[in-house]
Formats: structure tokens, sequence, C-alpha cells
């Protein structure tokens, strides 16, 4: 049974608009964007990296993420079906301001992975399986709170993202950067505009936290180095 994505509404109230410029981007909408020659390439790829800034309640990340999983339904048999979905996972980001977006965001993230787990193995997924948790804990830490502008979240911390670097066939080494580390200027200006929606550098600046190598559908394990 494929995932029905209802058309939410583009306005949640006249406030939020006024406030914080909230309007969200259609479900149509969404799909013309991604239907660009050069992205559905990036949506058949494992590890091409996808951030949105400005996530709201994930319209672009849920559609990303249902297309990078059909293709992972494509390529995939029951014994490596989890740790392409992990890939696919760890290559999906994003940044919203306002935390019951965030909230709402990762739902729809986790039951869309559900209902690509239920369709392929055609059997439930359990809340307690090592791919549900890791699965979860890669939407929680790909998805942040954070102003996209300021580079900053809620606390007065930088906006930081995990890199999921693959190791081996089926492990992962985890490293951690700051956001503003993507941009190639440095300096104290706020940036004009938005990073674009895909793909990071390849020579992002990395702090030192790093984390050991584990296997992928057990990265809610993960022990800092």
């Amino acid at each position: 049974m494929k995932l029905v994505k209802k058309e939410r509404k583009l306005i949640k109230s006249k406030e939020r608009v006024q406030h914080h410029g909230e309007v969200f981007t259609p479900n149509w909408m969404v799909k013309k964007m991604l239907a660009e020659p050069s992205i559905q390439e990036k949506l058949h790829d494992l590890h091409a990296t996808f951030l949105e800034p400005s996530a709201g309640e994930g319209a672009f990340l849920i559609e990303i993420l249902d297309q990078k999983l059909d293709y992972v339904d494509s390529i995939s048999h029951k014994n490596d079906w989890c740790e392409n979905a992990i890939w696919a996972l760890m290559s999906i980001y994003g940044i919203e301001l306002l935390t019951d977006n965030i909230v709402q965001a990762r739902h729809l993230m986790i039951n869309i992975v559900t209902t690509h787990y239920q369709n392929f193995f055609n059997k439930a997924l359990s809340n307690r399986t090592d791919f549900y948790k890791s699965a979860l804990f890669v939407i929680n830490t790909n998805i942040v709170q954070g102003n996209a502008l300021t580079y900053m979240n809620d606390s007065n911390l930088p906006i930081t993202f995990s890199e999921w670097n693959q190791v081996g066939k089926n492990t992962v080494k985890r490293d951690e950067f700051t956001y503003r580390s993507l941009f190639d200027d440095e300096t104290d200006d706020v940036p004009q505009g938005q990073l674009s929606l895909f793909d990071f550098d390849d020579d992002q600046e990395q702090e030192e936290k790093s984390y050991a190598i584990c296997p992928v559908t057990k990265v809610y394990k993960e022990i800092k180095e």
C-alpha cells in the first residue's frame, strides 16, 4: 500500500505569518521541483545529500525521503534493505525555527520509513527493533531546531550537523560540524539568501567531536570516542 500524503494547510495562522513569515509549500509544487532530471539523479543515489534550511512541517523532507525509499525498494533485497534505508535517511537534513513544526516533520518521516518497511517485508515494524531505533535516532539527529540566517539555535548554540561516513560496507563513522562551516565566507555577516536545498560540499570544515565506528543499523548505540 502506497503512502498517501494529504495536502496540508499552507497557513496555520495569521499570527505565524506575521511573526515568522510562515507559509508552507504545497505538495504539487514540491513534487514539481523534485521532478527536475538533475534532482532525480540525486534521489537515485543513497549518499547524495539534501538540506532544507527552512523545513516547516517537512514538505520537502518527506517527499525526498519517500522517493529515496522508493529507490531503496527497487535496488534492495531482504538482507540489505534496512542498511540501505538508513543510508538514505542519513543523507537528508533539515533546519526549522519552530519546535512544533520539527515534531511534526520528524513524526511524518518515521511514518514514511515504517510504511516502506511494512510494504517491503509485508510485516509490522516494531519500535523495539534496532532498525526502528536507528531510523528514529538519525531523523532526530538530522532534523534540528535553529535559525538558518543566524546559524544558531534557541539555546544560543551553533547549529550542528552530523556527517555519516561509510566505513566498509555496513558500518558508519559519525563526525560533527557546524552549519556555519558550510559557507565559504566565515565572517560575522548574516549570509545573503539561503543554502541550496541540494548537496553539501566535500570540503566541509568539521569540529573535533567524533564517534566510534558502528554498524549502520545500530547507530543509536554509538559511543563517543
